[in-house]
């Protein structure tokens, strides 16, 4: 397994990566349309979301030796914040989501903190993936609302202090 760069001809496996992850959604809200349409107001469409993190070369995959997907995560250099984590239900969530958080945390500015939303979901999957954040380090923050869907916001203090 390794990490690359997301790149265009990649948009199909996020795509796919995110709807596997459409069942925890549902629990939360029937109607997705705000959570991948976005909302005039307060976000974008996860489309354009997936051209903005591919063009600021934001966003990472990890792959298998065949090439198949077994997980992206997405960073903000600006707000220094991990803005999109999925691992593939196929790969597992400790090799794989080890991995990326690793990455992205190398890509990010360890003396902030770092912040990443998670599903409020009580879902086997984004347990497991809430305990390897604890796992990292983040601390749980708060409750939000992230395009309409609960999350909790979890934090990562920075290493040190300057």
């Amino acid at each position: 397994m390794w990490v690359r760069l997301v790149k265009n001809f990649d948009i199909p496996k996020w795509w796919a990566l995110s709807r596997e992850y459409d069942c925890y959604v549902k629990e939360l809200v029937p109607d997705l349309s705000e959570w991948y349409d976005g909302n005039n107001d307060t976000s974008i469409s996860f489309d354009a979301y997936i051209e903005s993190k591919i063009n600021k070369q934001e966003a990472f995959i990890a792959e298998d030796d065949i090439n198949d997907c077994l997980g992206i995560i997405a960073i903000s250099r600006a707000n220094n914040r991990i803005s999109f984590f999925g691992v593939s239900h196929r790969a597992g969530i400790h090799t794989a989501g080890s991995k990326l958080i690793k990455h992205a945390l190398e890509n990010l500015d360890d003396k902030k903190p770092v912040n990443i939303n998670e599903i409020n979901s009580t879902s086997p999957q984004i347990q497991k993936q809430i305990g390897l954040l604890l796992d990292f380090g983040f601390e749980y923050s708060c409750d939000a609302t992230e395009n309409g869907v609960p999350v909790n916001v979890f934090v990562k203090p920075p290493l040190s202090k300057e």
